[in-house]
């Protein structure tokens, strides 16, 4: 019964999340808990695993549509672990709740730019049209060190910093920079899965239904990334990413 629901939900939140250089995880973990009753912690080490698996399959989908930046994803990959332990630090000395509130601003404010952008037609659409140039180098390892500290001190993915980097400051396009992206967190999420299963957070009951969707979810959408147009891809993460700047604008004031 479980796969029943599982398994199509696994491969329609990796389809739609894949397409755009996003893992899914900020959906997979509220079904969990929501409609299965399953605790936070066994249903963020259920969809860290299933994730490892579709943000792999996704990866190799991409790598063979030569849409993988492997120098700039490594770069990006740098400092995320010794940011996560800096943003998990920042929480004890600062009130979290409010800064997510200004980088929930600050990240609508960033997407509704994204949003509204015209294409400008010297958009990078292969790996091999981007140099790595001192800039390129900076802008990946600061940005590499702000996505893990917004992983600590949010538990916010660090796809959504990485694929800002990407569009905003390198100039990818969204096929580009979603396969690089995934490509970066297939290696990431390895690392993540080891602790949560040697903690025994990992539900094999449950995530290998999910993984048996998200692997097929992360073949499909990279092929509905090279098919829809740029410009309606830039448009659909911008939308994403928006909705995550509300919900984190509004976590203060939630919070009481």
């Amino acid at each position: 019964m479980i796969e029943l629901i599982l398994i199509p939900a696994g491969l329609l939140i990796a389809a739609f999340f894949s397409m755009i250089g996003l893992a899914g995880g900020s959906f997979i973990v509220p079904l969990l808990v929501l409609a299965f009753g399953l605790p936070a912690q066994k249903a963020i080490g259920v969809s860290l695993f299933a994730v490892m698996f579709t943000t792999i399959s996704s990866a190799l989908a991409y790598a063979a549509r030569r849409k993988i930046h492997f120098k700039v994803g490594l770069l990006l990959d740098t400092l995320d672990v010794p940011g996560a332990f800096l943003g998990a630090y920042l929480t004890t000395l600062v009130a979290s709740d409010w800064l997510a509130g200004m980088f929930g601003g600050l990240l609508i404010f960033l997407a509704a730019r994204m949003f509204w952008r015209r294409n400008s037609g010297r958009e990078i659409e292969e790996a091999g049209s981007l140099r790595l140039s001192r800039r390129v180098v900076v802008a990946c390892v600061l940005g590499s060190l702000s996505s893990g500290v917004v992983s600590g001190m949010f538990g916010v993915g660090g796809g959504v910093i990485d694929e800002l980097v990407m569009i905003l400051l390198l100039g990818m396009t969204i096929q580009l920079s979603a396969g690089t992206a995934m490509f970066g967190m297939a290696i990431t999420t390895v690392a993540a899965v080891i602790p949560h299963w040697l903690l025994g957070n990992v539900l094999l009951d449950y995530a290998l239904p999910l993984t048996i969707g998200g692997v097929i979810g992360g073949q499909i959408g990279p092929y509905f990334s090279s098919r829809v147009k740029a410009s309606t891809l830039r448009r659909i993460l911008a939308a994403v990413f928006i909705l995550i700047g509300i919900r984190m604008l509004l976590l203060p004031f939630l919070g009481g």
